[in-house]
């Protein structure tokens, strides 16, 4: 596919200084509440404005017009927007979770000018090594946003680990067994094995609440590679990692995959690119200082773009070692790297003249048997703007990364479009980025991870978004049809109206769609004991 190459929907307009709205703490542009509360608004201006036409350019008197637009307010507006549901007069036909929820494709085109090209940074990029006491938490009873009180699927012993609430489903018994293999030689501890896990995802991935847990499970259970790849800065607020120490100054410039555009599609592993053209612009990633996790690394590998007339950067190694690197060149991905001793160390880069210099993110790995884990999170995607990547591009920085399992896990914003795509439309667009995947890495094991529930203020719905369920069977379906595993984490959640509980319980946040640090953690532990008891399994089908 790539850039252009999908099915024509509209994409979602965003100014280049969008990133100075108003953000929640993940980034995202306004809550679930505020969404609704703005489409109603919305419609009461659309109301207002059709009013005010029609009375200044028909000859019929005004009474007969604010009539009409009342009628049109009172019957039609709550058609508008799938959050105004409870309000309709005439009920909507039953929806066919395997087909498309809403026959009438919206209507496509080029997108706006001002979305291609670059903002600046909302700020400096601060350490966020503190966040992670989130995960450990105590949580506290949030009051009568939800009258049941949240139940934790306590489990059974599985060898050393408990049983996870929902089983990883695979019916072809294949679609991790790249990674399962590879894990197994981590355990047996034999020199160079690294098992590489790439997980792609929406803002619940950038909080990296989920996602920092299951590296922490893991990197205890089968040893510390390394934490991974990182972007050089926070491309959206709310953007960052648990166990590694970065910092950055608030003067790079960034495109996304999700807007603004860069114009070639370029956006590297964790579709974000940055740019400056400045002298003395920096970033620095290091081990972590904090807690016992990501404390030593033996190689930093820094994701750059050469490019004709590209500007010197140094990388600077503890304050001390430096090495100087043009990005001058013909146009193409490089990964200068330095190799240090094993232990505690920070890399800084910075730009040595004015010339344009353009970076995506560093890696950060170790020399010995265990695991990494790469969380990609892009707040505001869909699935289908992994396909914003030039198509060549993607599958390099893909190779490059060298996955032994790839997780997508998308979802969230999907639900909140509620009706919006047709679902065979949907299914289309995902199998089409699930296959860039397959063609890149060919040899990895793949994964679709569902989305949590996503709590709704509506009660007829039980406090869920009908759309959750319809999302994930489509995902479901999708990952069955092309041999993927598939984790369900909205039904190990407890499926509809479950999200509302966990709210109660502490365990989400009031944006009605997000775990907190405490939600993120349980959440971990069950994408990690799903992992481990497909692993269980699968040492006892080799045990020969």
């Amino acid at each position: 596919m790539g850039a252009g190459k999908e099915p024509n929907y509209p994409e979602p307009e965003l100014a280049l200084d969008a990133l100075d709205a108003p953000h929640d703490v993940f980034g995202e542009l306004g809550t679930t509440l505020e969404a609704e509360h703005a489409a109603d608004a919305r419609h009461l201006a659309n109301r207002k404005a059709v009013t005010d036409a029609l009375s200044e350019s028909l000859p019929i008197s005004r009474k007969v017009v604010l009539v009409a637009a009342l009628a049109w307010g009172v019957v039609g507006v709550p058609y508008l927007h799938p959050s105004l549901a409870a309000y309709r007069l005439l009920a909507p036909p039953p929806v066919d979770v395997t087909a498309a929820v809403d026959t009438t494709p919206a209507a496509g085109g080029p997108l706006p000018e001002s979305a291609v090209g670059e903002a600046q940074l909302p700020g400096a990029t601060v350490d966020a090594q503190a966040r992670a006491k989130e995960l450990e938490a105590a949580t506290e009873n949030r009051g009568p946003i939800a009258q049941k009180k949240i139940a934790m699927p306590d489990g059974v012993e599985l060898g050393k680990e408990k049983k996870p609430p929902r089983s990883i489903e695979d019916p072809t018994g294949k679609a991790l067994t790249p990674f399962l293999e590879k894990l197994a030689r981590v355990d047996r501890k034999e020199p160079g094995a690294v098992v590489r896990i790439l997980y792609y995802g929406d803002s619940i991935v950038a909080s990296d609440f989920v996602t920092g847990q299951l590296r922490r499970k893991l990197q205890t259970r089968f040893g510390d590679a390394g934490h991974g790849y990182a972007l050089i800065a926070n491309a959206w607020p709310g953007w960052f990692h648990i166990d590694v120490a970065r910092s950055a100054s608030a003067e790079w410039k960034v495109s996304t995959c999700v807007g603004p555009y860069a114009e070639d599609g370029l956006y590297g592993l964790g579709c974000a690119s940055f740019q400056t053209r400045s002298k003395g612009v920096w970033t620095t990633i290091g081990t972590a200082s904090l807690d016992k996790w990501g404390r030593h690394a033996s190689r930093f590998e820094v994701e750059l773009l050469k490019q004709p007339g590209g500007g010197r950067i140094e990388l600077v190694v503890d304050d001390g070692e430096r090495r100087e690197v043009s990005t001058d060149g013909e146009t193409a991905l490089d990964w200068p790297s330095i190799t240090v001793p094993d232990g505690p160390h920070k890399l800084t880069v910075r730009t040595l003249d004015d010339k344009p210099v353009r970076l995506f993110g560093v890696r950060m790995e170790r020399d010995v048997p265990g695991v990494t884990l790469t969380a990609c999170g892009i707040t505001g995607a869909r699935a289908r703007f992994l396909d914003k990547q030039d198509d060549a591009h993607f599958g390099e920085v893909l190779r490059a990364a060298k996955p032994d399992l790839v997780v997508l896990a998308f979802g969230s914003n999907e639900i909140t479009d509620g009706q919006l795509y047709p679902m065979d439309q949907y299914r289309e667009t995902l199998a089409a980025v699930m296959a860039q995947v397959e063609k890149a890495v060919p040899n990895a094991a793949r994964m679709l991870s569902g989305p949590p529930d996503m709590a709704s203020n509506n009660p007829t719905h039980g406090n869920s978004r009908p759309m959750a369920n319809v999302l994930v069977e489509n995902q479901k379906k999708v990952a069955l049809e092309r041999g993927w595993a598939f984790w369900d984490q909205y039904r190990a959640m407890g499926g509809a109206g479950s999200m509302w509980s966990w709210i109660q319980a502490g365990l989400g946040s009031q944006d009605m769609f997000h775990p907190t640090g405490q939600g993120g953690n349980v959440l971990g532990n069950w994408a990690y004991l799903a992992l481990i008891e497909a692993y269980e399994k699968y040492l006892a089908e080799h045990a020969q």
